[in-house]
């Protein structure tokens, strides 16, 4: 269940249902039973629940729940929102009736009703608000068609500062499943009841710190109904990917583990290049080596042992280095500076033929100039992926009309699309898009990953599993997902140092069971 759909998605994959012999309102109130279901099993008081209905589809799941609800003996309020006026809130006014308005027609309870044309809340509905124990936001859908402003943004600001706990059917109001951001208010849920698939919003930030804690209910939709649709967004997991992770082979030697070659920054800079060279070598890579002028070449020899280094001073020897056939996969940027040098280090990796990542400075020197690099990139014959956090997308692909796009999923589908390299946009909620359509949004990383040198081990982690033929969508989803487990494993506070040998573990652990079995009584 690694797929993610937007909210158009999941109404075309409602729709396949209906048209293939399903009942729309059965699924309507599967989803009602489950939410309630949801509220009778939190850890707080559930005396008073006020469900809040809008006319639509999510408030007709909110209104069943209240049904169920209230036979369960759970004293239910509901409040329902319509936009314009009228005197009966039990009979639908309109010709065609949909789902939403059979739930309402089933609701036994009382129904208090507030349009959204009225002045303000009245005393009774604030009274509502501040005496429940549990608030059920059902007023919005996850595809927003309407602003929020008016009553209805008083009713949300109203929610927000309200004690009980809030819990959102399929997406807190406010909140668009399909440009994945909220709108300026929203509701901040405690909890969110979703259906059959997770949505790219419950993952992305803000939206997953909006969402609270996310739960997932299946209503009778099937895995093959997602054939409805075309996308190819998921969550990142090791189902995707473990079974394309290299193995050791048994009679194998190590330069059929790939030798990666990171070019060393300048002797002030050497850090980051070495964190990279050593999470390299800790993620399989056969061979790393570190590329590195005279000047630093002492001080990197005096940290790094297993790690190897070659002279380059000048953009001939970084040419004649990567020209050794037996170097497989390139990492250029950690600490290399932001100039001349750096963006000719880029031209030459990827002139080289071989897999390239390009992180950190070998981004920034670009500086919202990127036209070089994107004909580069568009010409090379090499697999390559960039990785960008937030301030370095915007300094690389500052002057693209792509970066005003709504979310950061669609800025990196974009930004892949563009560069035809697989692009990881690093940040809590990580997107690795590549340039075929496919995306993975990241959701094991923890706070504390967020610390200096992290993403120069991440970029040796991918460079180490490029340079043993991994193609680099799965190098990327598979490094990343690695580098937050690893560090899932660390204590606050946590060094990029300390993540290396963590990196070496988690990799141990996701391919032991792949591990080919020894010969019988070899061991003995």
């Amino acid at each position: 269940m690694r797929e993610l759909l937007t909210a158009d998605e999941m109404q075309v994959v409602d729709a396949y249902a209906a048209r293939s012999g399903g009942d729309s309102y059965s699924l309507m109130q599967a989803a009602g039973r489950a939410v309630a279901v949801s509220v009778q099993t939190l850890p707080c008081d559930t005396r008073r629940v006020l469900v809040l209905a809008g006319s639509g589809n999510n408030g007709g799941d909110g209104v069943i729940a209240a049904e169920v609800l209230r036979q369960s003996g759970i004293a239910v309020s509901l409040l329902r929102v319509r936009n314009e006026c009228v005197k009966d809130y039990k009979t639908p006014t309109k010709t065609v009736v949909t789902d939403a308005d059979r739930a309402f027609a089933a609701w036994q309870g009382s129904t208090i009703g507030l349009e959204l044309a009225a002045a303000g809340l009245t005393t009774a509905i604030e009274q509502l608000l501040d005496s429940a124990d549990v608030i059920v936001d059902a007023l919005l859908g996850a595809g927003l068609s309407r602003d929020i402003d008016g009553l209805l943004q008083q009713l949300i600001e109203a929610v927000n500062n309200a004690s009980a706990h809030v819990m959102a059917v399929d997406l807190p109001s406010g909140l668009d499943g399909n440009s994945h951001v909220p709108q300026s208010t929203c509701v901040q849920a405690d909890s969110t009841v979703t259906f059959f698939r997770y949505k790219p919003v419950h993952c992305l930030y803000p939206g997953r710190a909006l969402c609270g804690r996310l739960e997932l209910a299946q209503i009778g939709l099937t895995a093959s109904m997602l054939s409805s649709i075309s996308s190819d967004c998921r969550i990142n997991h090791p189902d995707s990917w473990r079974d394309l992770l290299p193995l050791p082979a048994l009679d194998g030697h190590k330069f059929q583990r790939g030798h990666v070659l990171v070019r060393s920054g300048p002797l002030q800079q050497t850090g980051a290049a070495r964190l990279s060279a050593s999470a390299a070598l800790h993620s399989g890579a056969g061979l790393v080596t570190l590329a590195s002028s005279t000047d630093a070449l002492m001080v990197n020899a005096s940290h790094l042992t297993a790690v190897m280094l070659a002279i380059a001073n000048t953009d001939d020897d970084w040419q004649t280095v990567i020209a050794d056939s037996r170097i497989s996969a390139l990492l250029v940027g950690p600490g290399n500076g932001r100039n001349k040098a750096t963006r000719t280090a880029v031209h030459v990796a990827l002139a080289s033929g071989k897999s390239v990542v390009l992180d950190a400075d070998a981004l920034s020197c670009w500086q919202k100039a990127s036209l070089p690099l994107l004909a580069a990139l568009r010409s090379s014959a090499s697999s390559v992926v960039l990785t960008p956090h937030a301030g370095e997308f915007e300094r690389l692909f500052g002057d693209k009309d792509f970066v005003r796009l709504p979310s950061k999923l669609h800025q990196a589908q974009a930004a892949a699309a563009e560069t035809g390299a697989v692009v990881v946009f690093k940040g809590p909620d990580t997107v690795i898009a590549a340039p075929d359509g496919r995306t993975a949004i990241n959701i094991n990383a923890p706070p504390w990953l967020a610390t200096a040198g992290a993403g120069d081990v991440l970029a040796g982690i991918i460079a180490a599993f490029l340079s043993q033929d991994v193609d680099a969508y799965t190098a990327a989803c598979a490094a990343v997902w690695i580098h937050g487990d690893a560090a899932c494993e660390q204590d606050f506070p946590m060094t990029a140092e300390s993540l290396i040998p963590a990196v070496s573990r988690t990799i141990a652990a996701l391919l032991q069971p792949n591990f080919p079995p020894q010969l019988a009584g070899l061991d003995a």
